[in-house]
Formats: structure tokens, C-alpha cells, sequence
């Protein structure tokens, strides 16, 4: 028969708590060598499952890719500091379509931008970000998201997402990047990376 207190342990229901250290250092003060040494013994092995348990707790990465397409529904204010074009607060309402339908939705995203001009076609480059919110056909928010990312010499459109998980999703993260292989802002951007999720098992 296993003993119990070898089963609570491999089981997971031990936990390591100052009470149990404190108790193990007294006996160890008030005891004989052999319990002593006993004690020590007994302290390596909890503190060594505590340390696999945490280990073991698994991490699930999930990849996906999508397409995402966004629609202005609020102008920016704009500046343009010695030809350069800076603008604050144009407000985007995009459509992401996901092979993880977790990331479907609809995205609200607020986006700030500062250009220069380029010698070439596109005219003007350089960093955008911003940040939002993607919700679900019920109007629930599901992701907070968070959105850094460059228009380059060519006109393209990369980005870079960071999103946190509410409601249906909590506890979930999301890492993603795109790229928009065109100046057309109507062209869709091509969408990848993964979401992260704690093995509940």
C-alpha cells in the first residue's frame, strides 16, 4: 500500500507553505542528528516536487494564420512638421478572419502614425501603433490588443500584435505579425503567429 503521505505529494495536494518550513527548521533544532538529518531530507524532497510541479505545468502554443482588413470610421488630427506628416487618433474598424476563430471578430483600433517623405512611389513612410479592442458577433469584448508596426519605402503595411485575452478568452495571450504586400490600404494584411494557453489538464 503507498504510503499517504508519499501519494499526497506525488498528487499534488502538498503545498509548500511557511508553516511546513518553519515546522521542519524547529525539528530540526529541537531533534537528535538522525532527525536532523531525516528533516534535511525530507525539506530537499518537498522543495524538489514543488520546483517539478511548477515545471510541469505546460504551456500550449497554438498556431494560426488570417487576414485582417480595416475600414477608417473616425479621421485623425494631423500636423506636418517640416513635410513630415504626424496624426493622432484615426479610429479603424477591421475584419479578422482566422484559421483559431478564438481571434474572429471585429476590431476597433485606434491608430497614431508618423510619416516622411520617400523618393518613391508610396511618398511617405515610417512607424504607426495604436491599440484597441476585438470583439465577437455579441458585441462582447474578447481581446485587448496592442499594435506597433511601420508603412515601409515600398507602401507596404507591417504590423506587429500583442493581445490579452477578457471574457471567453481569459487568461489567453496572442502574438501575431502581418504584412500588407501592396500601398492599396484596401488590400488585406496576411496574418500569423500563435496564441498561448495554460494546460488545464
Amino acid at each position: 500500500k503507498e504510503p499517504v503521505m508519499f501519494h499526497a505529494i506525488m498528487s499534488k495536494e502538498v503545498s509548500i507553505t511557511p508553516s511546513i518550513v518553519a515546522n521542519l527548521a524547529g525539528a530540526m533544532r529541537q531533534g537528535s542528528q538522525f532527525m536532523k538529518k531525516t528533516v534535511v531530507l525530507l525539506l530537499v524532497f518537498v522543495l524538489l516536487i514543488g520546483v517539478i510541479g511548477a515545471v510541469s505545468a505546460k504551456t500550449i502554443k497554438t498556431p494560426f494564420t488570417g487576414t485582417g482588413v480595416g475600414y477608417p470610421i473616425q479621421d485623425p488630427v494631423c500636423t506636418y512638421p517640416g513635410g513630415n506628416e504626424h496624426c493622432r487618433g484615426m479610429v479603424l474598424l477591421a475584419f479578422n478572419d482566422m484559421t483559431d476563430d478564438r481571434l474572429d471578430g471585429i476590431e476597433t483600433l485606434t491608430l497614431n502614425w508618423n510619416l516622411h517623405p520617400v523618393s518613391t512611389p508610396a511618398e511617405f513612410a515610417g512607424p504607426w501603433w495604436g491599440e484597441g479592442q476585438i470583439a465577437n458577433e455579441a458585441g462582447d469584448v474578447i481581446w485587448d490588443v496592442k499594435m506597433t508596426g511601420e508603412r515601409d519605402e515600398q507602401g507596404w503595411g507591417h504590423v506587429r500584435y500583442v493581445a490579452h485575452g477578457r471574457g471567453e478568452n481569459e487568461g489567453l495571450k496572442a502574438f501575431y505579425t502581418g504584412v500588407r504586400p501592396s500601398p492599396d490600404p484596401w488590400v488585406p494584411f496576411e496574418l500569423s503567429g500563435y496564441i498561448l494557453e495554460k494546460d488545464g489538464s
